[in-house]
């Protein structure tokens, strides 16, 4: 029956239908035939697994992003950024990953990112003399940074999955994010400097200075919520509430560019949809890991993990090769809420770190995000930017290079990940 059950949702997912769909109606399969439980169930499980307080920090942060992103603030970030570095050569790339750093600090979505960030972007860069199809590939691998930028939503996600606290997966995800986030302007700068034909001089210090002071307000976000997160002021659902807060209160008071149309239609209407589609997707992916646990599948992997000798290492190779294959054809969500629960007593037993593994599932999902056939990030990208597809997947190529690197020196040094949370705690 479990067979069954899993043969169903490979089929439904091979016949097109949305994963959440195809996640619950093989789970509920399972929980008939295979648990004999009664169909009642099925409603309280799915309803049981998102009645969390930790899970509410998901609809505040996409809600703040958006709110940054489509009510004024995340335009002066942008300027501000090239005011420094837009007269390089290149320069307009490395902007736009800069750009892309902060603002995943401020939204930790990809989506928000991809769609703040490719909206003030792509239009100076094309009048430059940027090709469209390099500037489609860019943001479709610069954008995923929201997931490793803290606040970041897969993190919070992983937290309540792994037990382990927010705030020091946050942490863990800084040294990593900006690294990666610096690498990605790095390669952006040395392939576009011959397609910079704009090459303007540089801006006077006073009009930096203005720049910079226009941009504080909304740069101080990410500073107010880690800081009260880390300084022991409120929770990380709290932060989120507390983000919402202070987004609206300057796109009001400083900005003063917010409206009807862009704060309900896009910035509210968005973060409703995106979190409603986030806790379908978890709610249908946790209803059908109750039968694998039933069916002790989790257990049976940590004993196949022990009898197999695998080393610490070993296993970690295989858990993240086995992320990466099903990231050529799931979204980050159900792989992480298909695989967690079943490869965590596994790396328990092994005694292998869970802040550190947080990392490397994160930029496993940040790949998956990006890696053809099915990469959502380069299917959005083609329609905001207006590439085709296969022009995006070829221009990322690059950029995917780098995250794949970044991976494999992830794990085989995990103090770039455990450095800040070890220092915390001294």
């Amino acid at each position: 029956m479990l067979g069954a059950g899993i043969g169903i949702l490979v089929g439904l997912v091979l016949a097109g239908l949305p994963i959440w769909i195809a996640l619950t109606v093989s789970a509920i399969f399972l929980t008939i035939f295979f648990m004999d439980m009664p169909v009642v169930s099925v409603p309280m499980t799915m309803f049981g697994s998102i009645d969390s307080f930790v899970l509410l920090a998901v609809p505040f942060f996409l809600l703040a992003g958006n709110v940054m992103a489509y009510c004024g603030p995340a335009r002066y970030i942008y300027e501000a950024v090239d005011s420094y570095v837009g007269h390089i050569k290149g320069g307009m790339a490395f902007t736009t990953v800069v750009t892309c750093i902060v603002y995943a600090a401020i939204t930790g979505s990809t989506t928000a990112t991809l769609a703040g960030v490719s909206a003030l972007a792509t239009p100076p860069m094309l009048r430059a003399g940027y090709s469209r199809e390099f500037i489609a590939g860019l943001l479709s691998v610069s954008s995923t940074l929201g997931q490793m930028i803290p606040p970041s939503i897969l993190m919070i996600l992983y937290g309540a999955l792994a037990q382990q606290n927010a705030g020091v997966l946050f942490i863990a995800g800084i040294v990593p994010g900006v690294l990666i986030g610096l690498a990605l302007g790095a390669t952006g700068m040395l392939l576009s400097r011959g397609q910079q034909r704009d090459v303007r001089a540089p801006e006077g210090w006073d009009k930096r200075g203005v720049a910079t002071l226009k941009a504080t307000p909304a740069l101080l976000m990410p500073v107010i919520v880690l800081g009260g997160i880390y300084g022991g002021i409120f929770t990380p659902t709290e932060a989120a509430a507390v983000a919402c807060a202070y987004g609206l209160a300057i796109s009001i008071v400083v900005y003063r560019q917010i409206t009807w149309r862009n704060f309900y239609h896009e910035a509210v209407r968005g973060a409703v949809s995106n979190s409603s589609m986030i806790f379908l997707l978890v709610a249908a992916a946790l209803l059908f890991t109750s039968p694998l646990a039933f069916a002790r599948l989790p257990q049976e992997v940590a004993a196949w993990t022990i009898d197999a000798g695998l080393t610490q290492m070993q296993l970690i190779l295989v858990v993240t090769v086995l992320w990466l294959i099903m990231g050529m054809f799931l979204d980050p969500l159900p792989i992480m809420y298909l695989t967690v629960p079943v490869v965590l007593p596994a790396l328990i037993a092994a005694d292998v770190n869970l802040v550190y593994m947080n990392v490397v599932l994160v930029l496993s999902m940040q790949i998956a995000q990006v890696t053809p056939p099915f990469g959502i990030s380069l299917y959005v990208t083609s329609g905001i930017v207006g590439v085709p597809i296969f022009g995006v997947v070829r221009a990322s190529l690059p950029f995917l290079a780098v995250l794949l690197i970044s991976l494999v020196v992830l794990i085989l040094f995990p103090q770039i990940s455990l450095f800040l949370p070890e220092l915390m705690r001294r």
